[in-house]
């Protein structure tokens, strides 16, 4: 009798050391999650106003010099050291490569659009279907995608 008593009382124990233990982790990687987001949240933000100022430029004729956009891209990439996730990086260099090359500027849109994505992901968002991120810059995104699938 006394035996039972003791395993259930270790086994009571145990299980409160454990859920404590799996508490206090969770924890953690919540504050951890909330931490990076805040920090990510400025460059990222970087990110999406360069996309709206090349479209800007491309639809109203604004001014957005190359120095302006190189200096841009500087910029979020150094904040991109430090904060972005190691998918935005993989796909932030897959992108600067691809810009060097004129062939593959529609492929550019979609990873452009895939680089969002991830962004919204780090920020705790849910990533939405291939295209509508694009629908705000591109007018009949459907057509258009109809045309990069070719």
């Amino acid at each position: 009798m006394v035996i039972v008593a003791l395993i259930t009382g270790m086994v009571s124990i145990v299980g409160v050391v454990i859920s404590s233990i799996v508490a206090k982790f969770i924890e953690y990687r919540k504050n951890r999650q909330n931490y990076l987001a805040q920090k990510r949240e400025i460059p990222y933000g970087e990110f999406v106003d360069m996309i709206y100022k090349v479209q800007g430029t491309i639809k109203n004729k604004k001014s957005y010099t190359q120095e302006e956009m190189i200096a841009d891209i500087s910029k979020f990439s150094k904040q991109l050291t430090l904060w972005g996730s190691h998918r935005v990086v993989n796909k932030w260099v897959k992108f600067r490569e691809n810009g060097t090359d004129p062939e593959s500027a529609k492929k550019n849109l979609l990873l452009m659009e895939d680089i969002m994505n991830e962004m919204r992901h780090d920020l705790g968002l849910r990533r939405v279907k291939q295209g509508k991120l694009l629908a705000f810059f591109i007018n009949d995104m459907k057509k258009t995608m109809k045309e990069m699938k070719k």
